[in-house]
């Protein structure tokens, strides 16, 4: 009766862990988002904030720090143009982990924003939930911050953000 225990156990541990692992490396999905993230810094470059929003599902949000959700290929056009338009010259993405099965997959990674001069602007990290639309991996879900501190005399109020203000 333990063996059969032990035994359901052990398959159970085992089915988990198979779910758990980043299957979408198995499937080329991590090489095909990567190739994505290509076409949105290309499009940085350029300074085409059109072809950028086009990487996005028609029901793609982009989710800044310090703002609501920006929903729709138009806004997330306007959103990105005016990104590369305060001086913003190049996009870098690094993917480091890709978690997925069938039309959908999570892509964790580390950004770095230059301006014309190649002086980084940002760092940071970023999280995004892909969905395979007609066959190409389309942005859904897109949500990155900055891992660059507050500056001193916001820190000196706890790290609060630029809105708030200190009581006078």
């Amino acid at each position: 009766m333990n063996t059969i225990r032990l035994n359901g156990i052990c398959a159970a541990v085992c089915l988990a862990a198979t779910h758990l692992t980043p299957a979408a490396y198995a499937d080329g999905t991590k090489s095909a988002i990567e190739a994505a993230n290509a076409q949105f810094s290309a499009a940085a470059a350029k300074g085409d904030g059109a072809a950028m929003a086009a990487l996005y599902a028609a029901d793609g949000q982009v989710m800044p720090a310090g703002s609501n959700p920006i929903r729709g290929t138009e806004a997330i056009q306007k959103f990105w143009q005016g990104v590369l338009d305060s001086g913003i010259a190049t996009v870098e993405l690094k993917t480091v982990e890709v978690f997925g099965h069938g039309p959908i997959a999570t892509e964790v990674g580390a950004y770095k924003l230059r301006d014309k001069a190649g002086k980084e602007l940002d760092h940071g990290k970023y999280i995004v939930v892909w969905r395979r639309v007609e066959g190409q991996w389309k942005l859904l879900l897109d949500m990155f911050s900055t891992n660059v501190p507050p500056p001193k005399e916001l820190a000196l109020m706890g790290h609060q953000r630029s809105w708030c203000r200190p009581l006078a």
